[in-house]
């Protein structure tokens, strides 16, 4: 039988709030006699002891995700520590990672990508449901470089069952249903996993649904978002080797918060996923095993304005295919991994998107090489390498048809010391290239969303980024964690839109000032250098009767300016909290307050962000369990004061306010 949700969430405070350090997805009670293995499931191609991974990894277990709330995975993760969310309106809410977003941070899901559009604006929903996950993992460092150049801010990985070929012998069953105060959000839901001998089969599905939301100056108008996907997967599995495939579908109908006395829209999304994958063990001596994912997609929104219709449809029919050869130890070499990902994306606006961006086609070839070698008993290394060829084709209307091509290549390298069991310090460097994205190279006009009018430039060359972190990390077995970290990234041509002072009309006039509705932002290459601080801790402080309380804390702060002067615009503010857990076999409590501060620190065009306070509270409480299986209750409070909460990220910060008082009512069951 699944554990229930009260024992994994024996720890999601820790979870929440874990910097570089990775837990198993489903955690026992948290004391010494039934604490186990941790291991780092997806972040490297290879399972990790944490504490001797060089990388930063951050695993978000089911029951935050369940306590999160929220539609995108952007609300999933947006308490820990490095990153926040563009929270662009209630049902588009794309992570970002040190004050990275779009095309640096990766989103996929089982290691293969969203294959969405949100990239392209941050009004485009990312179409992962993140209640579809059992854990979702933020992840820095070495390992990124399996993922592409595009990752080169991070990667966000959302892991699920839908290719079962992990899945345990016999029938696991969840179901979860839920409501909240704040814009009557219900969902409801749930999970199938089966597996007979060498047979294994898994089905999900999820509905949600959300009125308009309050904030403490009234209801936020359109940001309604109602949600539904469903997925079947099956799986052939003899004696660790196997094939499967899967399919799913995401289907999203959600509001675009506007000023006032803008334009009314909404985004109606549909997007069915084809995936599959295969697993070899040991088909020749010195090789563990050779992997193979592959998946395409056909993705499709369109933006409907109140009065008008459709206004615009985006398209994106993608593939992506990964093979990976993961060998075991040579020498020195404990374990390592060569693998070739390629794939194609053909993305297509029509209607008022034209004026935007015409139709691209891109075209990309992976090699990467990830070794992890053991210098002694105290010192290990972990190295990465990858080379690519991008291939992008498109056109403006101003200068006609381009075809670019670039060749990014990447090395890392990190280091790990580990004093004691429980210790660990690490530094690594890190030397990547990006090629621009589509967007940045070959917009071209309005943008109705960011009331924008974007201008790319077909000329820019590759981003590189060289990068320095470093950090310690403890561990103990009874669940007790701490980290802190410090990075220094420097941009050489660091891609930024700038705003101008200029502004266009809804007819595409120009004027040399900002009154007309869309203000000028142009992409062109800067120098810039990012450096920031994080840290958290989850620590048991005492035992109280059955159970254990403790403090958690945890802190970020990024620093981002151009070499030339002025400051990288939309970067977070510093943030820092902490509060109380108590944690039994019977109830889990954790209260937290986080304090985000003012952003003064602004780019040109750009608004001061003020400064807010932020209260949750949880309680999850194990109500019944036995051969018909566990029932939890789940209780949840956010923005507990209702404070008035502005993200500086944000595109519609000046006008859309984050959620006011909400309280949320769980029920969640396992068999």
């Amino acid at each position: 039988m699944r554990k229930s949700l009260l024992t994994a969430a024996l720890g999601s405070a820790s979870f929440l709030l874990l910097q570089s350090t990775a837990l198993a997805a489903e955690a026992g009670p948290l004391n010494s006699a039934q604490t186990g293995e941790t291991v780092i499931i997806t972040a490297s191609p290879f399972a990790t002891d944490p504490l001797a991974a060089s990388a930063s990894v951050v695993q978000i277990p089911r029951t935050e995700l369940l306590i999160s709330g929220g539609f995108g995975l952007g609300d999933a993760l947006k308490n820990v520590p490095g990153v926040t969310s563009s929270s662009f309106t209630a049902g588009a809410a794309r992570p970002v990672i040190r004050g990275l977003d779009a095309t640096r941070v990766r989103v996929t899901e089982n290691g293969l990508g969203s294959h969405d559009v949100s990239d392209i604006s941050g009004d485009h929903a990312v179409p992962i449901d993140p209640l579809a996950s059992i854990e979702v993992e933020v992840l820095r460092g070495p390992a990124t470089l399996r993922y592409g150049s595009q990752a080169i801010g991070g990667v966000v990985n959302a892991i699920n069952n839908r290719i079962p070929l992990n899945i345990a012998q016999g029938t696991n069953v969840e179901a979860f249903g839920g409501i909240s105060s704040n814009g009557l959000e219900r969902l409801g839901g749930g999970t199938a996993d089966y597996r007979d001998g060498n047979w294994a089969f898994h089905a999900d599905g999820i509905i949600r649904g959300a009125d308009d939301y309050d904030t403490p100056d009234g209801t936020q108008a359109n940001t309604f978002a109602f949600g539904r996907g469903f997925a079947v997967g099956g799986a052939y599995v003899d004696n660790g080797s196997g094939a499967g495939i899967g399919f799913n579908q995401y289907i999203a109908h959600y509001g675009i918060a506007s000023e006032p006395g803008g334009e009314v829209a909404h985004i109606d999304l549909d997007q069915k996923n084809y995936t599959g994958g295969a697993r070899l063990m040991a088909p020749l001596p010195g090789i563990t095993s050779i992997n193979w994912q592959g998946g395409h997609s056909d993705y499709m929104h369109d933006e409907v304005v109140d009065g008008v219709g459709i206004a615009a449809t985006f398209k994106n029919k993608e593939w992506e295919n990964r093979i990976e050869v993961i060998h075991g130890g040579l020498g020195m070499i404990t374990a390592g991994a060569v693998g070739l990902q390629f794939g194609n994306r053909d993305f297509e606006a029509l209607g008022e998107a034209l004026d935007y961006l015409l139709p691209t086609k891109t075209d990309s070839l992976g090699l990467y090489i990830f070794e992890d070698v053991a210098l002694n008993e105290l010192f290990s290394v972990q190295g990465a390498a990858r080379a690519e060829w991008t291939d992008i084709t498109g056109a403006t209307n101003a200068f006609g048809a381009f075809d670019r091509q670039y060749q990014p290549l990447s090395f890392e390298l990190g280091a790990v010391f580990r004093p004691t069991t429980e210790t660990s310090f690490f530094v690594n460097f890190a030397a990547t290239e990006r090629a621009p994205s589509v967007t940045e190279l070959l917009a071209q006009g309005p943008h109705e969303a960011s009331a924008t009018f974007d201008i790319g430039d077909p000329t820019l060359k590759k981003e590189k980024a060289v990068s320095f972190e470093g950090g310690f990390r403890i561990l103990r077995p009874n669940g007790s964690t701490a980290s802190i970290s410090a990075y220094h990234t420097s941009f050489d041509g660091f891609v930024t839109g700038v705003f101008t002072g200029n502004s266009y009309d809804e007819d595409g006039n120009f004027f040399p000032d900002d009154s007309e509705e869309f203000a000028e932002q142009i992409f062109l290459q800067r120098d810039a250098t990012f450096w920031g601080l994080e840290g958290q801790a989850h620590w048991h402080l005492f035992d109280v009767g059955k159970g254990r309380a403790g403090i958690d804390a945890q802190f970020d702060y990024v620093r981002a300016t151009f070499d030339s002067g002025g400051n990288v615009p939309r970067i977070p503010p510093f943030r820092f909290g902490g509060g109380l857990f108590f944690e039994s076999d019977d109830v889990a409590l954790r209260f937290n307050i986080q304090r985000a501060s003012a952003q003064s620190k602004t780019a040109a065009q750009e608004t001061r962000t003020p400064g807010y306070t932020n209260v949750d509270v949880s309680a999850v409480f194990h109500v019944a369990s036995g051969p018909n299986g566990d029932l939890d209750i789940l209780l949840a409070a956010s923005n507990l004061t209702d404070s008035r909460q502005r993200n500086h990220v944000s595109y519609t910060k000046d006008h859309v306010l984050f959620p006011g008082r909400t309280f949320r009512l769980m029920l969640h069951y396992t068999r």
